[in-house]
């Protein structure tokens, strides 16, 4: 992204549909887009889906509001729902050359597929901090709910929750070293 002031002028470049901004995009953000896609798609091409991340962003740069955040975490979104619909469109294939994807020798749904990724990363987590988290941000309890049932603060859940979190991020941070 060298050849542009800011933000700004790059977003005029990317939707004047410039080469050069094009080539700025892969070289400035490319790294940002497999990364994304080794998160979110791990069995999957990266650079294909980093490639697929480009084109996406190219054709909705229209989209883009300044107002709402920065040009980063936009194309940051705008990967890992790419990265997200290459794994429902790989859970919906069947592979052609008779190797087993999954353990019924057939592809993973994108539900098994996301199942089998929240099991591997909860998998570090005690098991309080496991059920913690499910309910709080899978089942949709609100802390005072958790609170009520747990018998003990809104605060001390609120507490709960954030090392939780940062544990699980921990956790995840060692599963990324190289």
């Amino acid at each position: 992204m060298e050849l542009y002031e800011d933000d700004a002028a790059f977003v005029r470049a990317l939707t004047a549909h410039s080469p050069e901004a094009a080539e700025a995009l892969l070289k400035g953000y490319g790294g940002l887009f497999k990364s994304i896609a080794r998160r979110y798609a791990p069995a999957l091409d990266w650079d294909d889906i980093a490639a697929d991340t480009v084109l996406a962003v190219w054709e909705n740069i229209g989209q883009y509001d300044a107002r709402a955040g920065s040009l980063k975490s936009w194309l940051a979104a705008v990967a890992r729902y790419r990265a997200i619909d290459a794994v429902r469109r790989a859970g919906r294939e069947v592979p052609d050359n008779g190797e087993e994807v999954g353990a019924l020798g057939r592809a993973l749904t994108s539900d098994e597929y996301f199942r089998t990724e929240l099991e591997d990363m909860f998998r570090g987590l005690p098991p309080a901090d496991r059920a913690l988290l499910l309910r709080r941000y899978f089942l949709g309890y609100t802390p005072r709910e958790l609170a009520c049932s747990m018998r003990v603060s809104e605060n001390a859940v609120n507490t709960r929750v954030s090392r939780a979190k940062k544990r699980l991020a921990a956790l995840r941070q060692e599963g990324d070293a190289p």
